[in-house]
This record gives structure tokens, C-alpha cells and sequence, in this order.
């Protein structure tokens, strides 16, 4: 079997899948579109992607891919993040005269409070992962630069952590879906069911998306969250994208239904179970 990530290896990515998978199954891609066409060719069976962050909210770009070649969601599974600030051991003693921090765009992005309270005029170079910053920081050992990312990752490019969990909250979790065609068996503990729907509202008319939403109300399904993203074709062309929890009955199967018969046109992208992961990695 082979499973993507978004490596290298000690990414939070990494960690959420290796919940699922032994790591010699597991394939580093460099980006969410090499990782995602890497899906969609049948390269691998499986990928693992961020969706969602507690203090940056949805990883866009996943969204964004993920409505342009509609793979089929299997597994949830949520992590709780933990960023540490990590340097070469040569600079440890001078971790405060670092002139670059490199990492992921969303590991920048939860640790704002300590860059600008320790580093407001330093340059910040963004790349595709965590991991990549903290290869960036040991394979230049004579240059001032600190990355942010995972224990995994000071660990394995042997750097020193100088600040820990800088994050900007204390409870900073990620959800992680696992997308692939193929339903997925786990050990895992389980809590509950979800399904995800991608729509766009086929009239643009005054109450279209109450219109929408009301069917659900009707059947009292709980909506866990609803998102509109740009369709990238047209200013004021949106989708939509809806998380829910999956009721007990035919209620779901109802409501689809309603929405077929008005045009609405929705994609069910995922009836999945959300996992508890088996060690609390950060």
C-alpha cells in the first residue's frame, strides 16, 4: 500500500498518518497539489491532508483542491499541535540573534504572538511544511536560522529546541482528513459519524442559501460547520462546502433528495468516522 503525506517526514501530517499506516508505507510529497494529483493518477491509495486549524481556521488551499478533483474523504482524525522554535545546537546560546524563521504558512501563522513579541523585524520565509524549514535550519549549520514545527522534526534533523510550544493558544488542534477511494478499516477509537457535501447555489436569487439550509433544519440534522470558498471562475461564484453529523435514520438521504428536486447541486465527498488518535503526538 502506498500512502501520501505532506512531508517530510516528522510533519504534523506525518504524525496524523502514521495513526493509520506503518511508516514504511508512507510517501513524502513536497505540496498539496503534487500530493492531491498524486491521488487523483492513482500513484498512491491513500493521502492524508490538514483541513482545519483552531486558531487559523481552514487550510484554504485543501479546500480549494479538494473542490477541483473531488476525492472521496474516508477518516477524521484531530491532533493536538504543538509548535516548538528550533535551531541549529551551534546557535542555541544565541537563538535571539536568529535572522531567519522559515516554516509552514500555518505554523507562521499560530505562532504570530511570539514572532512579534521576540522577532517583529526578522525575515520569514514560508514553505510547504513544517519540515521542510527545520531541513532548510541543519542544512545550513553556519547561518542564524530557526524553524517552527514538531519534536519529530528538531529530533530528526538534530536541532535544538530553544522555545517551546509557542503556539499562540494552549489548546491548538488540526483536523486531518485522509482522503482515497476505498473505505478504510481502524482500530482506532471512534466518535462520531460525519458526511461532508460540496454545493453551489444553481440561482442566484434572494434567500437561495436559506432555501438550502432550511431542508436540514426541517429533518434536525446538526451542522458542524459551512464554509463558502471562491469558484476561482467569476467574482461573486462561490461553493460551499458543509460539514454535518450523520443522523440515524433516512433524514440525510431526504434532504438530498429536496435539494436534487430544487437544483441545488450537491456532492457528497465523504460519510466518514472521526477517530481519537492512539498517542497524542505534538
Amino acid at each position: 500500500m502506498k500512502v501520501g503525506y505532506l512531508g517530510p517526514k516528522g510533519s504534523f501530517t506525518y504524525s496524523a498518518a502514521t495513526n493509520f499506516f506503518a511508516p514504511e508505507e508512507l510517501m513524502s510529497y513536497d505540496s498539496l497539489p503534487a500530493l492531491l494529483e498524486a491521488l487523483r493518477s492513482g500513484l498512491i491509495e491513500y493521502c492524508m491532508v490538514p483541513i482545519e486549524n483552531t486558531i487559523e481556521g481552514s487550510v484554504l488551499p485543501t479546500l480549494d483542491l479538494i473542490f477541483q478533483t473531488l476525492p472521496t474523504i474516508q477518516a477524521e482524525i484531530v491532533l493536538p499541535i504543538r509548535q516548538q522554535l528550533m535551531v541549529h545546537p551551534d546557535h542555541a546560546e544565541s537563538w535571539q540573534e536568529t535572522e531567519l524563521i522559515c516554516s509552514h504558512p500555518q505554523a507562521l501563522a499560530q505562532s504570530q504572538l511570539f514572532l512579534m513579541n521576540h522577532f517583529p523585524s526578522v525575515d520569514i520565509e514560508q514553505l510547504g511544511s513544517t519540515t521542510l524549514g527545520a531541513q532548510k535550519v541543519a542544512q545550513n549549520p553556519d547561518k542564524k536560522y530557526a524553524a517552527i514545527g514538531s519534536r519529530e522534526a528538531a529530533t530528526q534533523f538534530d536541532l535544538q529546541i530553544v522555545k517551546e510550544d509557542i503556539q499562540s493558544i494552549d489548546n491548538n488542534e488540526t483536523r486531518f482528513w485522509l482522503l482515497g477511494n476505498q473505505p478504510l478499516i481502524s482500530d482506532l477509537p471512534q466518535e462520531k459519524q460525519k458526511v461532508t457535501l460540496l454545493f453551489d447555489l444553481a440561482m442566484d436569487h434572494p434567500g437561495a442559501l436559506y432555501q438550502c439550509l432550511a431542508f436540514f433544519a426541517a429533518e434536525k440534522i446538526n451542522l458542524t460547520k459551512i464554509e463558502s470558498r471562491t469558484q476561482k471562475t467569476q467574482l461573486g461564484e462561490y461553493f460551499f462546502i458543509i460539514d454535518l453529523e450523520r443522523p440515524q435514520g433516512d433524514q440525510l438521504q431526504s434532504v438530498l433528495q429536496q435539494l436534487n428536486a430544487q437544483h441545488f447541486d450537491v456532492t457528497l465527498i465523504g460519510d466518514y468516522p472521526t477517530y481519537i488518535p492512539k498517542i497524542r503526538k505534538s
